[in-house]
This record gives C-alpha cells, sequence and structure tokens, in this order.
C-alpha cells in the first residue's frame, strides 16, 4: 500500500476549505461574553467565552470604523468561521454584534468579589512602606515561566545582592487556584523583606486565577510587603488592588524593589559632596566672622582703646581650636563616607567570584550545605563572567 504524504500547506488548506464550507460554520450566531478586545492596525480582535470554552473572533475594519467594544458585556454575533492558515488557527469573522441586556459570568464575579471587598474596607487597608535596600525577597510565579527570569535578569543587571526565594506554583489551569493559595501560604512562613507576585500577560480567562476570592484573601493575610506584576499595560486584576504595589509587567514590579547598584554609588557620592559643600560653607561663614572680630579689635586699638592682651590672646586661641574642631569634623565626615563605600563594595555579589569561587544554586535558591543536593538534581553554577547548568552526579 503506497503511503500518502501531505504538505503543511496542503493538509492546512483542506481544513480551512472543510471549515470555510460547512453550512453549520458559515452565516451563523453565537452568543457568549466579550473578553480580551485589543484593537490594532484598524481592526478589532477579541474573544467570546462562556464558563466552558473561549472563541476567538475579529471585526475587520471595526477600529477603523468608532466601533467600541466593552469588555464583559454580554453580545450576540452574527459571522462566519474562518481558517488562518499561517498559523494553524481558526477564528470567528464578525459582520455584526448585537449587545444583550445583562453583563457575562466573568464581568459579574469580578463585580460581586470586589464589591464585597470595598463593603468589607479591605480595598482601603493602609499601604505598607517597602524596604529600600532589600536583601531576601519571595517571588510567586512559576519556575517555567518568562516573568520569574525577568525578574532574575533584572536582579543580575542591577547587580543587586538579593537572595531570591522562588515560591513554585501554576498561574493558569484548574489547578493554579490551589498552588497559588499554597505558595502563598509557604512564602508567609519564611523570614523575608518582601513577595512578589508575577506573570506575564495573557487574556482575561488566563490572568483569572488572580480575581478569585480566595486567592485575594490570602494576599490580605501575608505579613510581609506585596508587589504585584502581572500581565501588561492593560491588564488589572483584584489583586493589583489589594497589594502594596501594583507595576503593570513583572519587570516592572523587579525594577520598582531592586535598587540599581550604579544608582546607590553615584547618590552617595551626591551625598558626599553636599556634606563636603556644607562644611566648607560653615568653616568660610566662621572665617568670616573670626576676620570681622579681628578688624573691630585693630580698629579698636588704633582709636586708642586699651586693648587687654590676654583676651586677644584668647580669642585667637578660640579661633584656632574652632577651626580645628571643624576640620576633624570634615575629617571623620569623610571617613565615614570612605568606609560606607568599602562596605557598599563588599556587598557586590561578585567580590568572591573574582576570586575563584563558584555559587551553587538550585531553584533560584542560594546553596548552603552539600547535604540539600541530590543526585540527579539540575543547578546553576554562577562564575563571574556567567553561569552554566549542571546536573548533580
Amino acid at each position: 500500500m503506497r503511503e500518502i504524504v501531505y504538505t503543511v500547506t496542503e493538509i492546512s488548506e483542506y481544513i480551512k476549505k472543510l471549515l470555510e464550507e460547512d453550512p453549520y460554520l458559515v452565516n451563523v450566531s453565537v452568543y457568549g461574553e466579550i473578553t480580551n478586545v485589543r484593537p490594532r492596525k484598524g481592526h478589532i480582535f477579541f474573544s467570546l467565552v462562556d464558563e466552558n470554552a473561549k472563541l476567538d473572533c475579529v471585526l475587520f475594519g471595526g477600529d477603523n470604523m468608532g466601533i467600541r467594544l466593552q469588555e464583559g458585556k454580554m453580545a450576540l454575533v452574527d459571522g462566519s468561521i474562518s481558517v488562518y492558515t499561517p498559523h494553524g488557527t481558526y477564528r470567528f469573522v464578525c459582520s455584526n454584534i448585537r449587545y444583550l441586556d445583562h453583563i457575562g459570568t466573568y464581568q459579574m464575579k469580578f463585580e460581586t468579589t470586589l464589591k464585597k471587598l470595598l463593603e468589607e474596607g479591605l480595598l482601603y487597608r493602609p499601604k505598607r512602606p517597602l524596604p529600600r535596600f532589600p536583601r531576601r525577597i519571595g517571588v510567586i510565579t512559576s519556575r517555567s515561566s518568562a516573568a520569574f527570569h525577568d525578574v532574575i535578569r533584572t536582579a543580575k543587571e542591577r547587580k543587586s545582592p538579593v537572595e531570591i526565594y522562588l515560591f513554585h506554583t501554576s498561574v493558569q489551569g484548574d489547578s493554579a487556584k490551589k498552588e497559588l493559595i499554597e505558595a502563598l501560604r509557604k512564602a508567609n512562613e519564611y523570614d523575608l523583606d518582601l513577595v512578589l507576585i508575577v506573570r506575564g500577560g495573557g487574556s482575561r480567562e488566563d490572568l483569572w486565577v488572580f480575581n478569585e476570592e480566595e486567592v485575594v484573601r490570602e494576599i490580605l493575610k501575608m505579613k510581609h510587603p506585596v508587589v504585584t506584576g502581572i500581565g501588561h499595560e492593560i491588564d488589572r486584576v483584584i489583586a493589583d488592588f489589594v497589594a502594596d504595589v501594583s507595576m503593570h509587567t513583572p519587570t516592572g514590579a523587579a525594577e520598582y524593589v531592586l535598587p540599581d547598584l550604579r544608582d546607590v554609588h553615584e547618590e552617595l557620592k551626591n551625598l558626599y559632596e553636599r556634606m563636603k559643600d556644607a562644611v566648607l560653607e560653615k568653616i568660610t561663614r566662621e572665617e568670616e566672622r573670626l576676620n570681622r572680630l579681628f578688624h573691630y579689635i585693630k580698629a579698636a586699638a588704633k582709636r586708642k582703646y586699651e586693648i587687654n592682651k590676654l583676651t586677644a590672646i584668647r580669642v585667637k586661641e578660640m579661633a584656632g581650636k574652632l577651626r580645628s574642631l571643624v576640620l576633624n569634623s570634615v575629617r571623620r565626615k569623610q571617613e565615614r563616607v570612605e568606609h560606607l563605600f568599602r562596605v557598599l563594595e563588599s556587598l557586590k555579589p561578585t567580590r568572591f567570584l573574582d576570586k575563584g569561587f563558584v555559587l551553587v544554586k538550585k531553584e533560584g535558591k542560594i546553596v548552603k550545605e552539600a547535604a540539600s543536593l541530590n543526585s540527579g538534581d539540575i543547578v546553576f553554577l554562577i562564575f563571574r563572567d556567567g553561569e552554566k547548568k549542571a546536573r548533580v552526579i
């Protein structure tokens, strides 16, 4: 029997023909909740969802016509199924959209949870301040996510000596809510300076776990300050409302909590210059005051006033002591600033790497004891000029 082989294009075109010529998929009406609205190049891309499924849709030319779709509204949409062969995806090409009187299931859940939290006063809870220089932060996300790698990359770029503890969880899917709650509870047991909750962008359904009431209430129980970086610019979830700080992206959240060591150096340098200028200005003022005093004494002597020589000597001695005190103060301040620079240099994470040592990390955490490693574990070896992945044998 001869083997039949098709190209990808042939298969895709065949599927396209089947779907686009199926009378049950041409000129039909679909009922659902509008979500994930994305105007692009004059068109409007969006999704229709119900409790069990999602249908990607497009309204060609809709944005150019000034049409504005409302997230969370229920609608009856007319159109036909179309296949986009370059991506191997199908979508519903809309010809008409009619809004219905009630809101969708997702929007109703969102508004109900938000209203409940408002009535309990939980959204007005005072925001906790973040530490200026955190030493230990927890990151709640998936270990394989781009969001986690964004946090690690930002910490490296900013040369931050912070210790990062990963609390792995799924961020979408059936198990996400349970795993996310467990990760929050586990992070709450650790001695941390703050907690980051991060996830990349996605549709409203992809981010829905961060709107779940149980998850939001667990965030409110956190003893550490919480910073969220969930989705992209346009995404907004209830977890953002209860966090102490909410940023638009994972990278934005990491940049907000991790100071750039280069900026710290520059700030310390500027502080030193301001202190030096302030002390020099004070010295100048005191010298001017002494000069005025000496001129007064000389003028009095010229006018044949009797000047007590002992008093003049004491004034001169006091001037010398004052000058010495000011100079000593400047010296102490300068030594203090130089000491701070040395401490700052000692905190650089690459200090011991320059001597040939290697930093070992497993799942984002520093390995301090050999007993914590097992045969077959995947670890990362951090060298002065980069990192390598390795397996324990």
